[in-house]
This record gives C-alpha cells, sequence and structure tokens, in this order.
C-alpha cells in the first residue's frame, strides 16, 4: 500500500514511518528538512520537501496514495497552532489528490475531549496546554466535518517503550467515564498505521490508553 506520512522525522511519525515499511508498504514523507529522516535513503521511501500548512506541498505528497497519516507534533511548544494551519491544507490537498482515507493524530483533551480525562490529566492540561489543546480542537472539528474517511486518535499522555499491540482503544462517544493512563509512542504508531491501512473506527474518535 502506498501511503503518505505527514511529520515523519518526528518521534511518532518514525515509529508510524518504520512500521509501515516492516510491513512492507512504501511511503512517501512530506519533510521540512530531508536530514533529519534517518530512512531517506530506503528504496520504499519517497521524499518531498515542503510545508504541512501548504495545500500545494501535501497534494504533491498525497498524489498516489491510499491513505494519508498526519503524525504531526507540536513538540514542546504549548502555545502551537500547528493543528489548526494544517487542517484545512491537509483536507484541501486530500480533495485535489482524490485520497480518501485520513487518520489523524490529536490528543485526549483536545477540545471538549477534556470531559473525558483524567481529573489530574485534565487539570494539568489546562494549566499548562491550555491554548494548544483549545487549537487541536478546533482542528479536530474541521476534520470531522469534512467528507473525507477520517478518523481522529485520542492519545492519553505518552510513554516510551516497545510496540504492544495490547492497548485499549476506547470510542469517546461510545462509552462514559474518565480515561487516564499512558500509553507507549509506538503503540499510537501502531493505531495510526492499522485505521490507515483497514476500514477500522472510519468517522470515530478514538481515544488510546493501556
Amino acid at each position: 500500500m502506498q501511503l503518505t506520512v505527514l511529520g515523519a522525522t518526528g518521534p511518532i511519525g518514525q515509529y508510524v514511518l518504520q512500521q509501515a515499511l516492516t510491513a512492507g508498504h512504501r511511503v512517501t514523507a512530506l519533510v521540512r528538512d530531508a536530514g533529519r529522516l534517518p530512512q531517506r535513503d530506503e528504496e520504499r521511501v519517497t521524499v518531498v520537501i515542503g510545508d504541512a500548512a501548504s495545500a500545494a506541498d501535501v497534494e504533491e505528497a498525497a498524489r498516489g496514495s491510499q491513505a494519508l497519516v498526519c503524525a504531526l507534533g507540536p513538540g514542546k511548544d504549548y502555545k502551537s497552532t500547528l493543528a489548526t494551519r494544517t487542517a484545512a491544507p491537509v483536507l484541501a490537498a486530500m480533495a485535489a489528490a482524490g485520497v480518501g482515507r485520513l487518520v489523524w493524530l490529536s490528543a485526549l483533551g483536545s477540545g471538549d475531549t477534556a470531559r473525558r480525562q483524567s481529573l489530574v490529566q485534565a487539570t494539568a492540561a489546562k494549566l499548562v496546554m491550555g491554548t494548544l489543546m483549545a487549537d487541536k480542537g478546533i482542528a479536530d472539528e474541521t476534520i470531522a466535518r469534512s467528507d473525507r474517511d477520517w478518523t481522529i486518535a485520542l492519545p492519553v499522555m505518552f510513554d516510551n517503550g516497545p510496540k504492544s499491540a495490547h492497548y485499549r482503544t476506547i470510542p469517546l462517544d461510545g462509552t462514559h467515564g474518565r480515561v487516564g493512563g499512558r500509553i507507549n509512542r509506538a503503540d499510537v504508531a501502531d493505531f495510526l498505521l492499522t485505521a490507515a491501512t483497514s476500514d477500522l473506527w472510519v468517522h470515530q474518535r478514538i481515544i488510546l490508553t493501556r
């Protein structure tokens, strides 16, 4: 399968790219700096230099793919507006390139999903990442109103560790109660790749935790 990955040089995007190659897929990675992509010389990796906030750049990277995985993250910039700056251009680019499947990495706590966070994590997120989570929430709504076959991933706090494949997938609106804990970045990547290469979780927001 041909996949496009945004954020491939980031911690989760790197896992997505490597897991995709291990599974035998071909990947086009849209990056700002090819030198930061360890897999740039891999035979099944195509590198496109560009900006995820540019519809033209994303369209170039998306052409020929069956699905797009957006694994972009703000790093330690808790006032980042990256999510809202990229959501609309990504959707426009996918439409122009004829790509229907979108898997979008967000976070539990984005927008009104704070109602499902544990009280400790919800309080911490509001104090430290209020601007970031509000921005992510706006982007999530943009994705959910689109005509793409979208899935929005809502992981809890990140942890390091190997892929376990024993994490939980909880529909945001299918159950009640608060969710806490942590999840390995490698497991988040496993979910993103599984969603992108299947018909699972289409038009759903999914909480990810151990």
